[in-house]
């Protein structure tokens, strides 16, 4: 018997540790104080809440048993339950349970309010600084990352002026490349470039500086397309980046200044071209004295207005020794107008020379024009490119 009632007290014990408190077993179940999470974290303090059922708890503390009232601590509520008249039974039974009222009773509700109170007030202070210690870290990393771009700018900058001062806007880096000129229609080597006019959508303009006849320099402009390799160049695209103001100037016109200008530079150069030979000169020439019989051949180019009708070339052949071995002349027929090159060729002539002979010399050019004039192209006038 009294095994049956030592087990009885421990599953009354069970049953009231464990026990959760509803319609089923009370009338009534209300948190005196009750705490709540709300959005931000914290936890909210209400009162004198009903609720409809009342789990979780940690400790049964007192029991009123003139009112059936049983008073419990949950984790986040101070709970007092008015049991059922069966329930109140198995309760009052409990001797682990403290039966208090009046004073007393009051005493320890209080003591339990302040549990909770400072519990939550202790979380509260932990999410404010978990909440200061968030925006201070934001506010921290957001200085940080404004440094570091800062940074990050700072030495684009400090790069640009350095690359600024060591560079011209106009030489700009166009690679191991060959293009391919819209205008001459042929391949420009990219190293030949000396200056780019200007960069405008997918073309470029350009300039060259080509060797002329008679050594005469002239500068020659360009038009290409951007070849896809340089989209690609990183030397290319930073320079144009750094100096695009510069090489692209939507009020101009590259187009219409690469044709006048490259047509001013050209005239200029056969203007040069024709003070420096104002009678013509000799492109190429040659001569050959096998089987001691003289041959010739000639090229060359009227600067003059006048058109040629014949040229006669004067030669005089030497051995090592200047001793002179032949001399005499060929005469060509033209036309020849302004600005043309012909050639003429003698395979044969009535001309021998002894077998020492090893040096020719052109002595002098007689041009007959075709109005009947001559011009004897002599001294500086001879001219050999």
């Amino acid at each position: 018997m009294r095994r049956i009632f030592f087990i009885l007290c421990l599953i009354i014990i069970c049953i009231a540790a464990k026990a959760q408190y509803s319609s089923e077993n009370s009338f009534i179940r209300k948190e005196i104080v009750s705490y709540t999470k709300d959005k931000k974290g914290f936890y909210v303090k209400e009162t004198n809440r009903m609720v409809d059922i009342v789990t979780d708890i940690t400790e049964n503390y007192a029991y009123d048993k003139k009112a059936q009232n049983l008073y419990v601590l949950t984790d986040n509520s101070n709970v007092v339950v008015t049991l059922t008249k069966d329930y109140a039974k198995i309760i009052k039974r409990n001797k682990d349970i403290p039966h208090l009222s009046g004073e007393a009773l009051d005493n320890e509700i209080e003591k339990r309010n302040k549990l909770l109170y400072d519990k939550f007030t202790a979380l509260n202070h932990e999410r404010e600084q978990q909440i200061t210690d968030s925006i201070n870290k934001a506010i921290q990393d957001s200085i940080d990352e404004v440094n570091r771009l800062n940074a990050i700018m700072a030495a684009q900058k400090k790069a640009r002026e350095d690359y600024i001062s060591n560079h011209k806007s106009h030489e700009v880096p166009l690679g191991q490349n060959s293009i391919r000129c819209d205008i001459c229609d042929n391949d420009i080597n990219t190293d030949d470039i000396v200056y780019t006019i200007g960069i405008k959508n997918d073309t470029i303009y350009y300039a060259t500086i080509n060797t002329g006849d008679l050594d005469l320099s002239y500068v020659e402009l360009h038009e290409s397309k951007i070849p896809e390799t340089l989209y690609s160049d990183h030397n290319f695209m930073y320079h144009y980046e750094v100096y695009k103001d510069s090489l692209t100037d939507d009020s101009i016109d590259y187009k219409r200044f690469v044709y006048i200008e490259g047509y001013k530079c050209y005239t200029d150069y056969l203007a040069r071209l024709k003070k420096a030979a104002p009678y013509g000169y000799i492109n190429e020439w040659s001569w050959n004295d096998e089987y001691s019989m003289v041959t010739f051949n000639i090229r060359y180019t009227n600067t003059n207005a006048k058109t040629i009708k014949y040229i006669t070339v004067y030669f005089r052949i030497t051995n090592d020794v200047n001793d002179v071995r032949c001399t005499g002349y060929f005469k060509g027929t033209g036309p020849l107008k302004e600005g043309e090159t012909a050639s003429w060729n003698w395979d044969s002539s009535s001309y021998f020379t002894a077998g020492d002979s090893s040096n020719m010399n052109i002595t002098k050019i007689v041009l007959t024009y075709m109005n009947g004039t001559k011009q004897v192209v002599s001294g500086k006038y001879l001219r050999f490119n």
